[in-house]
């Protein structure tokens, strides 16, 4: 991909809404220090979600922004502990990849990080070990799958 992009990893992450998850993954990135201003991220990532839905199929939501609330590049997986409503056609995602980008990333990292997780995720095989690995494991995966994606 070119730019150095972090991933983190949190399994059985007990949600009820679409929002709820996308805030809990928000609040695991603050901790983790990789924000400047949750707020401003937060609002960022909800519109995004509310113009158009990041379910790409297969259980899996994709939520991503680009906000200067965001200081480096982070992608955060959550495995939601039961699949939860993700759109108002019925659709429910179980593994959420939160993609969190500063605004001023120049080199559209956001669309590179988007189309390889979405050609990866496009692999049963890949979303299966995806959804038995552990958090350590699932980040392993992921630094491996991406930079042999490139």
């Amino acid at each position: 991909m070119g730019v150095k992009i972090d991933f983190l990893s949190i399994s059985n992450i007990n949600v009820n809404t679409k929002e709820e998850a996308i805030l809990q993954l928000v609040n695991i990135l603050g901790k983790a220090d990789y924000l400047a201003d949750k707020s401003l991220f937060e609002q960022a990532i909800l519109e995004r979600e509310r113009t158009l839905s990041t379910y790409i199929g297969h259980e899996i939501g994709l939520p991503h922004a680009q906000s200067s609330g965001v200081k480096e590049p982070c992608v955060v997986v959550g495995k939601l502990s039961k699949p939860v409503k993700w759109t108002e056609e019925e659709e429910f995602v179980q593994i959420v990849f939160l993609i969190a980008v500063p605004r001023d990333n120049q080199n559209n990292l956001h669309l590179k990080v988007l189309s390889n997780l979405a050609r990866l995720l496009m692999h049963e095989d890949f979303r299966t070990k995806l959804s038995e690995l552990d958090d350590t494991a699932t980040v392993a995966l992921l630094n491996k799958s991406v930079k042999e994606d490139n």
